[in-house]
């Protein structure tokens, strides 16, 4: 992988970092128990904080999912190539993924910020859960 990409991706993760410790320390966590390097596996982080999101949006808890989004959906504002590279495929891509119930799907659709819809919509296409009204 490029240099630059891990630049960006090691950028992402430390922005991520800072806004939510709690969740960096349980990510981090589990990474040293999969025997992962936790700084030189930043995609990966990634990955698992994209699977938070998802998690909270199945739990209900939307202020949370909501937080996540709003930090994301910023760093992708303003980001290089390489940073919405990073974003896409190790946040957005995975989003939502084991999510069963179609109500919960499309809920948690709603929350997400229109520069994430762009990437998850290329990535997947249109779905039905992002039509429905509540």
């Amino acid at each position: 992988m490029p240099i630059a990409e891990i630049i960006a991706a090691q950028r992402v993760v430390a922005s991520v970092r800072s806004a939510f410790p709690r969740e960096a320390r349980l990510i981090e966590a589990g990474l040293r128990d999969g025997c992962y390097d936790v700084e030189e596996s930043p995609h990966i982080w990634l990955e698992r904080f994209s699977q938070l999101t998802t998690n909270a949006i199945k739990e209900g808890q939307q202020s949370k999912a909501s937080e996540h989004f709003k930090l994301l959906s910023a760093l992708l504002a303003d980001a290089d190539e390489p940073t919405t590279r990073c974003i896409d495929t190790a946040y957005v891509e995975s989003l939502l993924w084991d999510i069963k119930d179609n109500k919960a799907k499309s809920d948690g659709w709603q929350l997400i910020p229109c520069n994430l819809r762009s990437l998850y919509i290329a990535m997947w296409g249109e779905r039905s859960f992002m039509h429905s009204t509540r």
